[in-house]
């Protein structure tokens, strides 16, 4: 993923000459759709679905290209599974805030206190690190060389927290750094808390009371409902979901010192099921979360550090207040994984749009994917001016 100015500036001049060309003709459809597809072309996108929301309801639900480009083409289709990436952490949120909506647990706790063990910054020893400072990526638990490292053998969680590499030399609370290590680990204390695996816990807590079909474990997966991911500049195949899904041990059990990594990013849904889901970060769900837990999720806590389009994040939202980018507030989230670029956003009506892909241009204007940009002018500021 192209991280930077000049990265980024170098990246969209390359892209139309060296990036991989779109297999697909636009579908049939409305001036929405079509509007849709070419900006999906432009990006180079290989296959995407995108759900629209319209005041509270699902709208239009876009399909172009493919999920899968070998041994055979396979298009993309409502019911296509995608990989979220870090669209993902949004959904571990809902998750934690319905538990704190039925008084189970709290953002304001210590993590220390639900994992069993004290757990303190090196730097600042007195300092408590809470669960929403991990949902905000205000922890000062970050993504050090040790975390990378422990994808390979496994390590467990609490040899990464007593590692000094895992921590910024800063108050917990007080400066934004965006963790996987942080906001995966939300996935170990909550297993730690409730002696279940997070997969079950997120079945029975929210997914099955919502009515919604989605999974952390794609160990049951079938190959063929589920997108691969495939990077179009340089053109390969970055993600291939049958090789995931055998590999894949079942989450059945809980392991609180190994399931630090997929609440970061393992969600694997169907654009509609979390456009069902993205409502309910949108307006609480008629109660589903209360008012207390929805403005925590939605209020901004810290600025992200690329100041091209103001950006803000709160405890798995982020906020989008950007005129040159929309005339009005957006809530939101991302995902950049293997070639894919997803993204959620909607306003205060509660109208926007959910994209899941199976690879996409990289290119960004600060954290902000072009694609996403573009979906949020058709989506968002055209429907507006024609409401």
């Amino acid at each position: 993923m192209p991280v930077g100015t000049v990265k980024n500036l170098l990246y969209g001049l390359a892209l139309p000459v060296l990036g991989q060309r779109p297999a697909w003709r636009a579908p049939k459809g409305g001036a929405a759709a079509q509007a849709v597809a070419r900006a999906l072309w432009r990006e180079r996108c290989v296959g995407a679905c995108v759900q629209r929301l319209e005041r509270g309801a699902l709208g239009e639900c876009i399909c172009v290209g493919y999920a899968a480009l070998e041994p055979v083409k396979r298009p993309v289709a409502p019911d296509t599974i995608f990989r979220t990436a870090s669209v993902a952490k949004m959904v571990t949120a809902l998750l934690v805030f319905r538990l704190q909506t039925l008084g189970r647990l709290s953002v304001a706790e210590d993590v220390g206190d639900l994992l069993g063990r004290r757990v303190r910054n090196p730097h600042c020893p007195e300092a408590p690190i809470t669960l929403g400072m991990l949902l905000s990526h205000t922890s000062g638990i970050v993504d050090s060389a040790a975390y990378f490292a422990a994808f390979g053998r496994g390590a467990p969680l609490s040899e990464l927290l007593e590692d000094p590499r895992s921590y910024l030399p800063a108050v917990p609370g007080t400066t934004f750094r965006y963790s996987n290590l942080g906001a995966g680990m939300v996935a170990s204390l909550l297993e730690k808390r409730f002696d279940v695996s997070f997969e079950a816990l997120i079945e029975r807590e929210l997914l099955e009371p919502l009515g919604v079909t989605g999974t952390f474990d794609p160990s049951g997966l079938d190959a063929a409902d589920v997108a691969d991911s495939y990077r179009v500049l340089p053109a390969s195949r970055a993600f291939c979901a049958a090789q995931r899904i055998a590999s894949a041990e079942p989450m059945k059990e809980p392991d609180p010192e190994r399931r630090y990594l997929p609440a970061a990013g393992n969600l694997f849904i169907t654009a509609p099921d979390l456009a069902r889901l993205a409502l309910v970060a949108w307006s609480g769900g008629d109660g589903f979360l209360d008012a207390r837990s929805l403005e925590e999720m939605r209020r901004p806590v810290a600025g992200w550090p690329e100041k091209a389009v103001n950006m803000r994040h709160g405890m798995g939202l982020l906020t989008l207040d950007d005129p040159g980018v929309c005339g009005r507030t957006l809530w939101g989230h991302q995902g950049f994984a293997y070639g894919a670029v997803n993204g959620v956003f909607f306003d205060g009506q509660g109208s926007g749009f959910v994209l899941l892909d199976s690879g996409c241009s990289e290119r960004r204007t600060g954290h902000l994917a072009q694609v996403n940009r573009e979906l949020i002018r058709i989506c968002l500021e055209e429907r507006s001016e024609t409401a």
